[in-house]
């Protein structure tokens, strides 16, 4: 590899980077504008569904949502790359919950405007669901490599919580960051097999295209950065309720 080709790769760490920045402008949009500004506009008759595409703030929200559908699939991807990597998926999972359980209120006061509601569950959710199908995957893999249909099976059922849970994504995510490790050997197969599965979401197969110039390496992190990148996503989102639920 070239020097020259090396400036134009992506480590695992400016993935994360990015992911984070596009998650935070997407939330942004999600949390302050929708839910601060036009969801209760529409509830007391003071913004019309009729002229809402006219309204600035509502096309200022489209264009952090179609920037942020950039984050998920980074995110799943990431993911994937983490499991194949780490040596103790027991720890990796329980991180994963661990921060699922911290961000839920935090999710629920940014995008709801109050502190619990059971009709959605956070991101941290759907990406341990994740982790446990592909724990399943690879636990009954064949000699031959390919997975088993207790494998399958395995995964299915996780998908399936993940729709019953109503997590962030839902079965949807499961279903994509399965698809993203089984094709994990082959880059390009993996870029289009997400793109494809993410055409539901205008935006977000472009995320395919810095996938593609990933260089396999981890890039500087150091402790402190490793766990500013989970706590990233609870801290955020407290900002972001505050915001919303005390400013708005």
């Amino acid at each position: 590899m070239t020097t020259l080709s090396q400036r134009r790769t992506f480590s695992g760490t400016a993935l994360k980077t990015i992911a984070c920045i596009t998650m935070l402008v997407d939330h942004i949009g999600a949390s302050c504008i929708e839910a601060g500004i036009l969801t209760p506009g529409l509830d007391a008759g003071t913004l019309s569904q009729d002229t809402l595409s006219a309204y600035p703030l509502y096309r200022l929200d489209m264009v952090l949502r179609f920037t942020g559908r950039l984050a998920f699939p980074l995110f799943c991807f990431l993911l994937v790359e983490g499991f194949v990597h780490t040596h103790n998926v027991k720890g990796y999972l329980g991180r994963l919950v661990l921060f699922g359980l911290l961000s839920e209120v935090p999710f629920d006061l940014a995008f709801f405007r109050t502190s619990f509601d059971p009709s959605a569950q956070n991101v941290y959710w759907t990406l341990a669901l994740g982790v446990l199908a592909m724990a399943g995957l690879k636990r009954f893999e064949k000699e031959n490599g390919l997975p088993g249909w207790q494998g399958f099976v395995w995964a299915g059922g996780c998908a399936v919580l993940a729709l019953a849970a109503n997590t962030d994504y839902n079965a949807i995510g499961v279903i994509i960051i399965c698809a993203l490790y089984l094709t994990r050997t082959n880059r390009k197969r993996q870029c289009l097999a997400g793109a494809l599965l993410f055409m539901f979401e205008l935006t977000a197969p472009l995320a395919f295209v810095l996938v593609w110039f990933y260089n396999g390496q981890r890039g500087a992190c150091s402790p402190l950065q490793k766990k500013a990148f989970y706590w990233f996503y609870p801290v955020h989102l407290l900002v972001l309720a505050g915001i919303t639920n005390l400013l708005l």
